[in-house]
Parts: C-alpha cells; structure tokens; sequence
C-alpha cells in the first residue's frame, strides 16, 4: 500500500468496532510509532478460545521504521498481546514504572523478560522520537498510572486519550491533568483527538473510585459470613478499598487468583499497597472464622478458569460458598461477556449466596468517560478533528454525534485498517486488518477450518464411524459408530442400529472414496428422520 512519506496518519490495527485489543498506529516522515498493544476477549463464535490478538502482519512488514511501542496503562486490553507479538516487531517499549513492572511480569511467563528492551517513562515525561515527540499526560482510570498521549510532529498535533475519566477523588494517585489539556486548548493547534467512547450511550453522572468505600463498608459489615468480592485484578484502587474496610471491620484479606499476587507485586514493586503486605493464601484464610475473612477474586467477567467461576461451580480446593455468605462483583459486564457472568450469578443464588452487583448497590465506578466529562475534555483541548475509538461502532457511532454537538469541526468513523489524514480527517486508504484467537501457542483465524469444525462440532455434535475391510472392501467385523453429543445411549441406540445398517449396505461399492461417499449420504438419510440438524460425520475406513 502506498503511504504518502510526509502525511501525519492515523490507522488503528484494533480498538474499533470492537471492545478491547487496542492497537493504533501513527505515521509521519516515512516512520511510525504504535500505541498499545492489547488483547480482547473472544465469544461464542470461537469456542475453546479465551483470548483475541489483532493481526500486526501491516506494520511487521514495516518494522525497521517502527521506532517504538508506547503503552498508555497496564491493562491487558492495552498491553497484554505485548508476549505474543512482540518478536515480530522487535523494537523497545515506552511505559511509566508501573506499567513497566507489569509488563515484566508478563514476559516472565514466555521467558522474554532478557530479550524485550522496556524503557521506563517518568509519569510526566517526554520521548523524542524522532519526527515524533510523545508526552505523557496523566489521567485517572481504574488502574493506576493511564496516560494520555500528546503526539507532536512539525506539521500538527494529536491527542490519543488513551482509556480516562476526570475523577476528583481517585484512591490512589493524582488526579486527571486538567491543566495541562487546558494550555493544549489555548494553544489552539490541536488537530485531532483520538478518543475513548466506551461510556458515550449511558446518560449516568461521572462516578469517583473514592465514593465506594462506604457502599462496600456497609455490605461488608452486615454480612454476619463469609464475603467476595470479585474484581478486575488489574483494579489497585479497588483492590485498596477493600483492604481498608477489611481492616476497619476486623477481616483478614485472601486473594484467590494467580493474577491478583501478581498485581499486588507489581504495586509493591512500584511504590503502591505498601502498607499493607498480609494477604493470605487460600489455604490459610480456610482455617479462619467465615465471618472473619474477606475473600478477593479473580474473574468478574465469568472466565471459566478463575477463582469466581470455581466458587460458583464449587470446584474451588479451599473453599466452599454457603447459604448466608455474600458476594460483591464490583465491576461491570463487558459487552459479549453477558451470558457467561449471568450463568454465575445465577449459580450463586441458587446456593442461597447474598449476590451485589453494580446494578443493585454503588459498588463500583467505571473507569471511562461519562458525557458530562467526554463534553468537558472538548471544551479543555478545542481540537478540529474528533476519531472516536475504544468502543462497538454503535459507541463510535454515538460519540460522532455528541463530539459534533460539542463544537468540533470533523468527526469521522473508522473501521480497522483505515488510513486517517490526521491534518483534514480523510480516509486516504485502507488495508485489510484481521484478528486471531489464541489457541495455546497457536493463532486461529475465526473462518479457519478448525475453528468451522469446532462450531460445527458445538452446535451439532459428531458421528465418528469406524470399520475394518479386507483388500476387496469386504467388511471384517460389524461397523462401530460413535456419537458425542448427538445420540443418548441406550434410548437412541435403534437410531444407531439403522446407521449400522446403513454403513454395511454402502460396502457394494468398489473403492474407499464411493464407500465414503455413500455412508455420509445414507447416515444423513437416517438422521433427517429424528434431527434437525447435521453432525460432522467422519469415516474411517481400516484395511487390512
């Protein structure tokens, strides 16, 4: 694709159309720099996959002028595909001293931790890139230490917000830099923001982290049993809150996930929780008093591996929960994540358990942009051109109507793969983008074959046929027929004797091919009398 050398482009590789995987990319004078490199969260149309990366194979092929990745915070949606694509663009990453920690802890897993150069950003600090200056500007969110990006060429000037909101009470850290995007509107030479959208539909005031203490407080204290709260790891603040009210009410704090000790490290590492270092394993905390223990957990998105899950299918080793105890998800659903959350709060009231959401209490505070402060940061930065981002395209959508309603001159919709001229807001090009599921340490396309067979398999089961012949095709034994997910043995096994029937008649043809082909069509014959729908059918034929 021809890119024009003296061009300030915009082209995000993810975080468009879809919630997560943040992966944007700015050009200037033939070089680019990338900002974020996260992972999203797969659905149902990937079964056996958890984890999504965005398709990097445009700017791989550019990356000796790829000068450098900046991360904007330490969210996996932001910077967890850094051990997966990292080798494939070999160039050093920017962050500040959390994020920095983090990210080391993450490479640790994939035995990258020598290998990737991380450079360490003072949380006001400035790189020079050359032709690009990137300042970094804090902002509040639900993790510590998130900036916004201001991006500075000879030709103009781009805000990338980055994930943000303006809370006046944060529990820990500063507050949202709003002096500084004040001297950016001012200034007036703002060209374009590139801004989170992911609030822009809820008509909701903005909400503080520090106005949940007493919610929470409250729950806790009238609970006479044991207390969980499930949370976004990655939540330091909340993770904080917590820990105050524990100890205000007298309960030890045990943390129930792998991903929860390592975030904790990685605060202590950087100067956060250091009060605090008592947390208890599992194992300790299940030989305490249950109305003396308050329980963190891992997987408030209804991950079936974590911590929240194993107590609601109560497979969990340490504990069991129990009529009369009480769990807080203090945390909101993300799109897509719906189904798989409600399944465990329904789990948990059938078990008689106290369940608090977001919805029935003030127990948690999101950590993006209401209206009222999506409106706010227009007015600070007065920028000529709005790019919607991190959102579904019914929340880019939206977010093009209020930033117009806001005063701003251009707002545009991109899709991945679009090629932005950052000086006038026109799509100069496009290149096709794509994503990957991760299946262990293998990439799956979504329209791949075994992804098509895992749905297939999924949705309708499969009929497994195996049979043993002479070298004239003659059958040696009686056919065997499997059926996982489509037959209910003994009930349907008269549907399987018609099958076997079937699959002996086929063996008057004379090759493997036409005996293949005619047991697939006469198993179908059968199964189009009691189903509705057609398994995958697979036949092996052994010769002896």
């Amino acid at each position: 694709m021809n890119i024009p050398k003296d061009k300030f482009l915009f082209l995000a590789l993810g975080g468009v159309g879809k919630i997560g995987m943040n992966v944007s990319l700015y050009h200037y004078q033939g070089k680019w720099i990338m900002v974020d490199l996260g992972i999203g969260f797969a659905d149902e149309t990937m079964p056996g996959i958890e984890l999504l990366i965005a398709d990097i194979s445009f700017i791989a092929q550019r990356k000796k002028d790829l000068l450098g990745i900046i991360i904007t915070h330490a969210h996996e949606d932001h910077c967890g595909a850094i051990p997966y694509l990292w080798e494939a663009l070999e160039c050093p990453i920017f962050a500040t001293r959390f994020t920095v920690n983090f990210i080391k802890e993450k490479l640790k897993e994939f035995q990258l931790e020598e290998k990737v150069p991380l450079k360490q950003i003072d949380v006001h600090g400035t790189i020079n890139l050359s032709p690009f200056t990137i300042e970094f500007i804090n902002v509040t969110h639900s993790i510590t230490e998130t900036n916004s990006l201001l991006i500075t060429t000879e030709v103009g000037k781009a805000l990338h917000t980055g994930d943000w909101k303006f809370d006046p009470t944060p529990v820990i850290g500063p507050t949202s830099n709003i002096e500084r995007f004040q001297e950016i509107g001012k200034q007036g030479d703002l060209l374009a923001i590139i801004c989170d959208s992911t609030n822009v539909l809820g008509r909701h005031s903005p909400e503080s982290e520090g106005g949940i203490y007493n919610n929470i407080y409250n729950i806790i204290k009238s609970s006479k049993s044991l207390v969980a709260v499930s949370l976004f790891a990655s939540n330091v603040a909340r993770i904080e809150t917590i820990i105050q009210v524990a100890q205000a009410l007298n309960r030890k704090v045990a943390l129930l996930g792998r991903s929860l000790w390592r975030i904790v490290k990685v605060a202590h590492d950087s100067g956060y929780l250091t009060h605090f270092t008592e947390f208890l394993e599992a194992k300790e905390a299940a030989n305490l008093p249950r109305n003396e223990v308050v329980l963190i957990c891992t997987g408030c998105q209804g991950e079936p591996l974590a911590a929240t899950a194993k107590l609601a299918s109560k497979s969990h080793k340490a504990f069991k929960m129990q009529h009369g105890d009480t769990i807080i998800f203090s945390s909101k659903i993300i799109p897509g994540n719906d189904t798989q959350v409600h399944n465990i709060l329904n789990a948990f009231v059938e078990m008689g358990v106290e369940v608090i959401t977001e919805k029935t209490a003030h127990v948690h505070a999101s950590g993006h942009p209401t209206r009222e402060e999506l409106q706010e940061m227009y007015t600070l930065v007065k920028p000529r051109i709005s790019i919607p981002v991190h959102g579904e395209y019914i929340h880019m959508h939206a977010h093009i109507k209020f930033a117009k309603e806001c005063g701003v001159e251009k707002a545009i919709m991109v899709k991945p793969g679009y090629v932005i001229d950052l000086e006038n807001g026109e799509k100069i090009n496009a290149t096709n983008v794509d994503y990957f599921g991760i299946d262990g340490k293998l990439l799956r396309h979504p329209n791949s074959s075994v992804m098509h067979m895992r749905r297939k398999m999924r949705d309708a089961g499969i009929i497994l046929i195996s049979v043993i012949t002479n070298k004239k095709n003659r059958l040696l034994n009686k056919p065997r027929v499997y059926a996982p997910g489509v037959f209910e043995l003994p009930n349907d096994m008269f549907i399987v004797q018609k099958i076997i029937e079937k699959v002996e008649l086929a063996f008057n043809a004379y090759n493997v091919e036409k005996i293949r082909e005619k047991i697939r069509s006469s198993v179908y014959s059968v199964l189009n009398q009691y189903l509705s729908k057609k398994p995958v059918i697979e036949i092996q034929v052994e010769r002896i």
